[in-house]
């Protein structure tokens, strides 16, 4: 098949989930021998660099566009119908070069990831006959709700409720337009699907690569360590370590004062700390071996609060055998048992007891580690992930 993919932003390097979810597709339906036109936005890639790298795969087409935040347009967006996050990403580069492509090319199937970039239907619809598919990698306006419901600054509460009422509008409508809506849990499509049921829709899963099936049983952890993996400029990673840090963290120094958290990621080098919790907290910052680095770290903490779709960190984690605690949310889109792969906690009650008892070997760890690799084996590996978007495209064609 020809493919035409659509995508927010360069998908490297692969340092979050976002990124890892668009080029595992690109690369996994690389791999089944599909030729693959990719469109995106370049924002802060080097761009050099990442045309050399996605020529290993597709056909890559950059277009130089920054899409960050910017205050005065976000705050003309309170007279636009359209969600300020949505917004930024219409760009005239990219309508033209849609308009130009399908002057000289043919594809059989256009596929668009993430909400940010669905308005590109409505200019599709008039240059192309192929099915056009919208993966949608979160439900976005879940997001949006969770964030206003935990947001304490008043200013940015009463923002975040209005984008919410604009995404709870505009999400159902542009995703009726479609040939097909490809979400990433069941919970999204429930919830999608209760705000417009017209909404064609399926669910496919995120994966990992095979390659990080490497399980780690028996190496020698850290004492009372724990660890928290993930850009700090996405804010429900920065929601979650935060609710962690102030309401959580101080309780489990009482009683393990010897216990050490390690912030990995993007801007975790900016994140603010007491001094009374500093002697405890390692913020390490980005780091180019990760994976090396944890490997004698005992427990990786995920205290998300706000999301929505699948955390493809935690996949990645537990595909190399770590053991994690997280929420409910963080847990979401993943078929994953607390106790058995995993534990959960929503609780700060239920964090402060779970990560003591861990500690205190209240948990087989290498139990954990052995379920955890042999469920990403069974349900999370991109070659399986990959035949599954490739059948579901055979299905638009027929």
């Amino acid at each position: 098949m020809k493919i035409l993919q659509i995508a927010p932003q360069v998908p490297l390097p692969l340092d979050d989930g976002g990124k890892l979810s668009i080029y595992g597709i690109t690369k996994s339906l690389a791999k089944l021998g599909h030729k693959i036109h990719f469109v995106c936005y370049r924002k802060n890639t080097d761009r050099d660099w990442a045309q050399k790298e996605l020529e290993k795969i597709c056909i890559p087409h950059i277009l130089d566009v920054q899409t960050e935040n910017r205050v005065f347009p976000a705050l003309l967006n309170f007279f636009s119908p359209v969600p300020y996050n949505i917004s930024k990403f219409i760009r005239k580069e990219m309508e033209n070069f849609l308009i130009d492509f399908f002057k000289d090319n043919n594809v059989d199937i256009v596929h668009i990831d993430h909400l940010h970039l669905a308005w590109t239907v409505e200019v599709l619809r008039k240059i192309t006959t192929a099915p056009i598919i919208l993966r949608e990698h979160n439900f976005e306006t879940n997001i949006m709700k969770r964030f206003s419901e935990y947001q304490k600054n008043i200013i940015l509460k009463k923002y975040s409720e209005i984008q919410f009422k604009k995404l709870n509008k505009y999400e159902p409508e542009i995703c009726s337009k479609f040939d097909k809506c490809i979400m990433i849990t069941r919970k999204d499509e429930e919830e999608i699907l209760s705000l417009n049921s017209s909404i064609k829709t399926t669910v496919i899963s995120a994966g990992v690569e095979k390659s990080l099936l490497n399980l780690a049983v028996g190496v020698p952890k850290e004492r009372c360590s724990l660890f928290h993996l993930g850009p700090l400029e996405w804010l429900p990673n920065l929601d979650g370590l935060q609710w962690f840090v102030e309401r959580i963290f101080p309780k489990i120094i009482e009683k393990f004062p010897d216990v050490r958290l390690y912030i990995y990621g993007k801007d975790s080098e900016n994140f603010e700390v007491s001094a009374l919790l500093s002697k405890n907290i390692m913020k390490v910052g980005y780091v180019e071996n990760l994976w090396a680095e944890l490997k004698n770290k005992q427990l990786c903490v995920v205290p998300l609060r706000i999301g929505s779709g699948i955390r493809l960190k935690i996949l990645e984690l537990l595909a190399q055998g770590h053991n994690i605690v997280t929420t409910s949310i963080g847990k979401e889109g993943i078929d994953a048992t607390d106790g058995k792969e995993l534990i959960v906690a929503d609780s700060e009650s239920e964090f402060v007891e779970k990560i003591e008892a861990y500690f205190n070997g209240g948990y087989n760890n290498n139990e954990l580690s052995l379920n955890s690799v042999e469920l990403i084996k069974k349900r999370y590996c991109w070659e399986t992930i990959g035949a599954h978007f490739e059948e579901e495209y055979l299905k638009l064609l027929k």
